[in-house]
């Protein structure tokens, strides 16, 4: 077994520790804008080679909770984040970084963003996939450190 690189643990290192977080769900024709508060929480499971993320939200008045578990894999070279959710919902997005830019992406879902402020905030905005496979603007996010 090919023992992960350093580098992609630094990377995830950042991630880790309490934030609060906001953001705006953008309205569309099928929903009305929602404003997004809550936490996310991200911690090292034993090892630290892996880390569960903890999201605790609400959108507008609907809260949401989601646990996830990101890792890289050596074979694809990629972050692996795998998540479960309080409605059933799972799924598996693959992440990667490129010089503190990263994107997550889904089957229908894309996220592109980085950390600013001395790592402190980490913002960006999250797409979703239209009928025609483009991309289109879902929600604007940031996660400020709050430890």
């Amino acid at each position: 077994m090919k023992m992960l690189k350093v580098e992609e643990l630094k990377q995830l290192r950042k991630f880790v520790g309490h934030w609060i977080t906001n953001g705006v769900l953008r309205s569309s024709d099928k929903a009305p804008g929602e404003i997004v508060t809550g936490t996310d929480t991200y911690e090292w499971l034993p090892g630290e080679y892996f880390l569960l993320h903890k999201a605790d939200v609400y959108i507008g008045k609907e809260k949401n909770q989601t646990y996830e578990i990101i890792g890289f894999d050596n074979k694809i070279g990629k972050f692996t984040m795998q998540h479960y959710d309080s409605k059933g919902s799972t799924g598996l997005m693959l992440a990667e970084c490129k010089k503190d830019d990263w994107e997550f992406i889904g089957d229908d879902l894309r996220f592109r963003g980085g950390f600013k402020n001395d790592d402190k905030e980490f913002s960006g905005i999250w797409e979703q996939r239209t009928k025609d496979s483009s991309w289109e603007l879902f929600m604007d996010i940031t996660l400020i450190k709050a430890d």
